[in-house]
């Protein structure tokens, strides 16, 4: 008797084959979208030395802080109607590597005994760290390409940084390389009518962002100002430490932004009826699909790069072997430092670049556009940078656990701006990439980081308030960052879920 798994909705079938004609009995997927299961046989020896590679980094406490209902269980529990992750139960060996990640990297904690659901960023870090390749993305690819096939819709994608720099590993081409003008090619064979570059909704937030915190730097008022790009991010300040809400940046992530603006602008623009335009991103975050469902309504699907690597090999795309096209104008264009978003402390140093343009009227230039004091992977990094009369502390953090470090005694007080990612390495880490080996990980996220900050040295256009298209946006609709019409499009408000941990 074989197994066979359902891609689209995890559901496990025995049988000794398939026929042509079977239906998935949970989501009516066809044949084809069943994958037979290999057996699972790693020993207890590989699993100790597996986790033993992730845990190296972290700190010696490796105490439970996630306590399950079920003793037994080791596993993290996942809720039915988590949008972010799932299980294939079959490839579960119950080997606990899961509740490690979310206790000791993502630094959850909660008890299953007063919860009503089990406590979940959407972040992924679980699935990049599982052994067995037991969890994966929510997937969403194949109700994407329904639409597609349907031809009925207007389907609008856009590509987030980090993807362009790890698609490429599911084709075998390395870490780090720049496969965005191919991507555009793949995409557009797939059916999607437009194809935009996420980096123009990084530069969007960078202007608004730094609007909100030039006012909250003259009045005063609610510093230092976090970054609100990671939803995994908000939602752990939203959970844990809901006392940070009011210093948390107003702007809408990147895709929540730049969705917003396809769905009145650009719909507009093109005399199409919102209605009919689905909006796609192509993220390397599971935890977008939780801001697409919690946060952002105008993100109609989020597909993570390991979902369309998936996709593009069922439909027998290869995507090194593609010409190159570029993006779509109108919401296309990017700046250097909207790729840059992509990495841990690119959303600061973009920031830094607009500010100095702002405050001073003129740009940075060279060398002076790069700040290596927040680049890297240690957990906390900090600059001191001059602009003018004003002296501003900025701080980069990534992983939660540094961010309890940064808040321990008040620290973060001490601050202006602080960026907050809640993967290692920022975006290229996310749970949503394409899978890699584990004990490498850290090696393959930095080439990937790399490939960014190329990126952003070859760009003549380094600094967002410079994208030209983002500049025909402002005049035409938006007039000013922070203006009505951006503070209704592209700002949002955040609440307090503490209750979550059911303590109350």
């Amino acid at each position: 008797m074989k197994k066979y798994m359902c891609e689209k909705c995890g559901y496990i079938e025995e049988k000794e084959d398939i026929t042509k004609n079977y239906i998935c009995p949970m989501c009516g997927a066809p044949k084809e979208n069943f994958k037979e299961l290999e057996e699972t046989n790693i020993s207890p020896e590989e699993i100790n030395a597996v986790i033993d590679s992730v845990i190296d980094n972290i700190l010696d406490d490796t105490a439970e802080k996630i306590v399950n209902d079920v003793e037994e269980d080791k596993r993290i529990r996942i809720s039915d109607y988590n949008p972010s992750i799932m299980r294939i139960m079959e490839k579960c060996i119950n080997c606990g590597q899961c509740k490690k990640t979310c206790e000791n990297i993502v630094n959850l904690k909660y008890d299953l005994n007063k919860c009503k659901e089990p406590i979940c960023l959407g972040c992924g870090q679980c699935i990049l760290n599982c052994p067995t390749g037991a969890l994966v993305p929510r997937y969403e690819y194949r109700e994407v390409k329904e639409i597609l096939d349907a031809n009925e819709k207007i389907v609008v994608t856009i590509i987030s940084p980090a993807v362009r720099v790890s698609i490429g590993e599911a084709f075998g081409l390395e870490p780090g390389v720049n496969s965005e003008k191919k991507l555009v090619t793949a995409l557009k064979n797939l059916g999607f009518d437009y194809v935009f570059d996420t980096a123009f909704g990084a530069d969007l937030t960078i202007l608004e962002e730094v609007a909100e915190f030039a006012t909250r730097l003259k009045n005063k008022e609610q510093l230092p100002q976090f970054t609100s790009c990671c939803p995994s991010w908000v939602k752990y300040a939203e959970i844990y430490h809901p006392e940070l809400i009011p210093n948390i940046s107003s702007c809408k992530s990147p895709i929540g932004m730049q969705c917003a603006i396809i769905k009145e602008y650009f719909a507009e623009k093109k005399g199409f009826d919102p209605s009919k335009i689905v909006t796609v991103a192509i993220t390397p975050c599971t935890s977008k699909k939780m801001e697409a469902k919690e946060y952002t309504l105008n993100i109609d699907h989020v597909i993570t790069a390991s979902e369309l690597a998936i996709l593009l090999h069922e439909e027998n795309i290869k995507l090194d072997e593609l010409e190159e096209e570029e993006f779509d104008n109108m919401l296309g264009s990017s700046s250097g430092s909207g790729v840059m978003f992509g990495t841990s402390g690119g959303v600061c140093e973009s920031a830094i670049r607009t500010l100095y343009r702002i405050m001073l009227n003129k740009n940075l230039e060279g060398d002076q556009l790069v700040f290596e004091n927040l680049r890297g992977y240690d957990g906390i990094k900090e600059a001191t940078i001059q602009i003018g009369e004003y002296k501003l502390r900025v701080a980069v953090v990534q992983q939660m656990e540094n961010l309890e470090k940064l808040l321990e005694n008040d620290k973060y007080k001490q601050f202006h701006f602080i960026e907050v990612m809640n993967c290692k390495g920022g975006c290229v880490g996310g749970g949503g990439q394409p899978l890699g080996q584990i004990p490498k990980m850290d090696e393959i996220k930095q080439k990937r980081s790399e490939g960014l900050f190329n990126i952003d040295k070859q760009r003549v256009k380094r600094c967002a308030h410079d994208n030209s298209e983002l500049k025909e946006l402002y005049r035409e609709y938006l007039k000013n960052p922070l203006s009505e019409t951006s503070l209704r499009l592209l700002h949002t408000s955040y609440s307090d879920k503490s209750n979550l941990l059911g303590d109350k």
